[in-house]
């Protein structure tokens, strides 16, 4: 039954436009990840504003909290930080990362002391369907990049000897 579930849960991304679906009006990202017994606090680890708040069974949930936007984009709003509260789904075979109640943390006011949280569905969503218009596909899809390569393991790195001759 959980490998049923899983597999449900890992096709469900790649039906939607860069991971991007929206459930009962609010905007969810969501990707799985193929890794064969995967260290996750290992993958939350390598940002410390990703802040786990509890764990049970193959259930990590937590927040990320005024996480730097890394999109290489010309608009000001891909510049902002986010915050977004998360869910990890993992398995044997590896996992599924869930972000919702995703927000830019937009400064304004003199010398941009302000900081006000934006819902991001006010940026990519009209009523109930995902936007398409050519700044909105540009937007998510960078943000996707950023989130992809968030949650995404790290490399496996193995150590290499150069051969030498006597």
């Amino acid at each position: 039954m959980k490998k049923l579930l899983l597999l449900l849960l890992c096709s469900l991304p790649a039906l939607a436009q860069n991971g991007f679906k929206i459930e009962d009006n609010i905007l969810i990202w969501e990707r799985a990840y193929s890794a064969d017994n995967v260290d996750i606090a290992s993958v939350l680890d390598k940002n410390p504003n990703l802040k786990t708040g509890s764990f049970m069974d193959n259930f990590y949930k937590g927040m990320g909290i005024d996480i730097k936007n890394t999109c290489n984009s010309q608009n000001g709003l891909m510049k902002n930080n986010v915050k977004f509260q998360f869910v990890v789904m993992t398995s044997p075979t590896g996992y599924v990362v869930k972000v919702k109640d995703l927000k830019f943390l937009e400064k304004y006011g003199p010398m941009q002391a302000r900081i006000r949280a934006n819902a991001w569905e006010q940026y990519f969503v009209d009523g109930t369907t995902l936007k398409s218009d050519a700044t909105s596909i540009e937007n998510m899809g960078c943000i996707d990049n950023f989130l992809s390569s968030l949650f995404a393991p790290a490399p496996v790195t193995t150590e290499t000897r150069a051969m030498t001759s006597n």
